[in-house]
């Protein structure tokens, strides 16, 4: 077959032992991955240790370019490189910058506001809630929404921009051929329908715990803005706040209760500065105050703001509420008293005993509207 730079661009790439620094060093210093592939050892030396260039060396007698590029092909998979005109701006110029990256569907549309949303993945059931309204109200907002398919935030922020037919990249700690994790397999699939899977490991590459803090700077590469839904002060979540800080990207968090454990890392970064991000539209100013743009035509606020709310048929709105309608109009996902109930319904025009309010709750807490928490009740997100 004939060969192209950017067949010498993959094969470099997966020459063992040769990471992104001796590949910035080499094609620095003036030379082509063709060149690099035709140099003596001995020039290679001048440049590498002795190691990396008996690494490279080795790799020509063993590396078949055309049975590697069939490979890619029959999974679908992309081998995207610093030389070729369709990889990232964003990610040319961070520290660390990788040389190359594997895509399975698309690449985020530079022309397009993005925000990543991260977070923890034993989330509450306060952050589950939180990270679908700000998923769905960004991607109806026609922004791209990054993460990285993690189990919690991650995963329920990219399923929430999706199911509102936005378009989201998941940021993989693995080859974008694998699912990773399983559970999640659904949010995959529709990520490379409906926007992309991107990962610097080749396909077939098995997820290890010390590919995903290196993952992380991609992540806040490739957003304008980081949203932190939901985070312990000390956990993964704050390795990708530390390289959005480092590449000069905007810091943004949603608050919880200071007697959350799961809401410290929010809590902390908004005490050290960060942007408050209470709604949607916290979000979208500051995405646009960046880009500096007029704010696009974008939904109503009652729309990003309560995405399960029907504001097409204006009969809905006039209805006269039922009274299941009117206790999920009260209650919260913070859990809310029994007593609480009665008075917010009395407020609305009903007089219920307290026996026939507990039978109600009772047959929405079996229906699954509701959840009970001892004594209190809390929407299901």
């Amino acid at each position: 077959m004939e060969l192209n730079e950017k067949d010498y661009a993959y094969w470099l790439f997966n020459v063992e032992g040769v990471g992104n620094a001796s590949t910035d060093k080499l094609l620095c210093s003036g030379l082509s991955c063709k060149d690099v592939y035709q140099m003596s050892s001995k020039e290679l030396t001048k440049l590498l240790s002795r190691k990396k260039a008996e690494s490279i060396e080795k790799s020509r007698y063993s590396w078949d370019f055309e049975a590697e590029k069939k490979k890619l092909e029959a999974k679908g998979v992309r081998f995207v490189s610093r030389i070729d005109p369709e990889f990232p701006e964003k990610l040319k110029n961070i520290p660390g910058a990788p040389f190359a990256i594997y895509v399975k569907g698309a690449l985020p549309d530079p022309a397009i506001p993005s925000v990543s949303i991260v977070g923890a993945r034993m989330c509450s059931e306060y952050g589950r809630y939180m990270a679908r309204q700000f998923g769905r109200g960004l991607a109806l907002a026609g922004v791209q929404v990054i993460s990285g398919m993690a189990r919690g935030i991650d995963g329920i922020a990219q399923g929430a921009a999706i199911e509102a037919g936005g378009k989201s990249f998941g940021i993989m700690g693995c080859g974008v051929d694998i699912c990773y994790p399983p559970e999640n397999k659904v949010i995959y699939d529709a990520l490379l329908r409906n926007g992309g899977a991107i990962s610097e490991y080749p396909p077939g590459m098995e997820p290890q715990a010390r590919f995903f803090p290196m993952r992380n700077r991609i992540i806040s590469a490739l957003s304008d803005v980081l949203l932190v839904v939901e985070a312990r002060q000390k956990s993964g979540t704050s390795i990708t706040v530390d390289t959005a800080l480092e590449q000069g990207r905007e810091v943004l968090a949603v608050p919880g209760r200071v007697t959350d454990r799961l809401s410290d890392g929010c809590n902390y970064l908004i005490s050290q500065g960060a942007g408050v991000a209470i709604s949607v539209e916290d979000v979208l100013d500051r995405l646009w105050s960046i880009k500096g743009e007029g704010k696009p035509t974008q939904p109503t606020e009652s729309v990003l703001e309560n995405p399960e709310k029907d504001t097409d048929d204006e009969m809905e709105v006039n209805k006269e509420l039922t009274l299941e309608e009117k206790i999920l109009e009260i209650v919260d996902i913070i859990p809310v008293s029994t007593s609480y109930i009665a008075e917010e319904l009395f407020k609305k025009g009903e007089n219920l005993s307290m026996p026939a309010l507990m039978t109600t709750l009772m047959d929405m807490t079996g229906c699954g509207k509701i959840a009970q928490n001892g004594a209190y009740y809390r929407r299901i997100a």
